[in-house]
């Protein structure tokens, strides 16, 4: 009876690989996969923050990486630009074309001087009494972005004194502080940055104001229409 009872049980374990174990096991194989290809160092993003993220990776490595990580700076910076400018209706559409960040901070001013200020926007109910934090702005520095361009667009031409490969060499310190110090400013602007122009195709039924003292309110009326 015992050996019927073991035979029966390992005959509904054989039946139940197909109908439960082997999809659960194609289920895990594709997160993996999921994993191996959109999780790796070098997969392609247009989040300033991945850029930015990876370049700190690169940093950690070998000198020759340094490049690489100074590409990963220079998109970041094209990129944390072009999020702000693609908000603004009244941008033209050589503006958006353009790759220079320094121009894009430019034409984001000539659309709004008051972009060159930081904000913090607050939501308004007036009948409730309530006052809510809703975010922030972080400009993008226009001097910052001219020296960050510079500085990048110099280490991307060939060096005929540097001693390559060596850590030691003032070249590669001076470099590597330098792009650390991009890294961080950077990744402060890409986090929890609500861009300028975002809040003007929100619900009619809401107020847009502008204050003196550096805030935006979102002010909903006590009676909505």
């Amino acid at each position: 009876m015992k050996t019927f009872k073991d035979i029966l049980r390992a005959t509904i374990g054989c039946l139940l690989i197909p109908v439960f174990h082997l999809p659960r096991l194609f289920f895990l194989l594709l997160l993996v996969s999921y994993a191996y290809v959109f999780n790796r160092h070098d997969t392609l993003t247009a989040d300033p923050k991945e850029h930015l993220k990876r370049a700190k990776k690169l940093l950690r490595r070998q000198p020759a990486d340094m490049l690489y990580a100074a590409l990963d700076v220079r998109f970041a910076i094209e990129r944390i630009a072009q999020r702000e400018l693609i908000f603004a209706e009244k941008a033209s559409a050589r503006s958006l074309d353009e790759y220079d960040p320094v121009k894009k901070v430019k034409a984001l001013r000539r659309v709004d001087p008051q972009t060159v200020h930081p904000h913090r926007v607050f939501f308004v109910d007036k009948a409730l009494g309530i006052r809510l934090d809703w975010g922030q702005y972080k400009p993008l520095d226009q001097k910052k972005a001219a020296y960050y361009k510079g500085r990048l667009g110099d280490l991307l031409h060939p060096k005929d004194s540097l001693r390559l490969g060596l850590w030691d060499d003032p070249w590669y310190r001076d470099t590597k502080v330098f792009l650390s110090e991009a890294i961080d400013y950077l990744s402060g602007l890409a986090q929890d940055n609500t861009p300028f122009f975002s809040l003007q195709d929100l619900d009619n039924s809401l107020q847009l104001t502008r204050l003196a003292c550096g805030e935006l309110q979102l002010i909903l009326p006590a009676k909505l229409p």
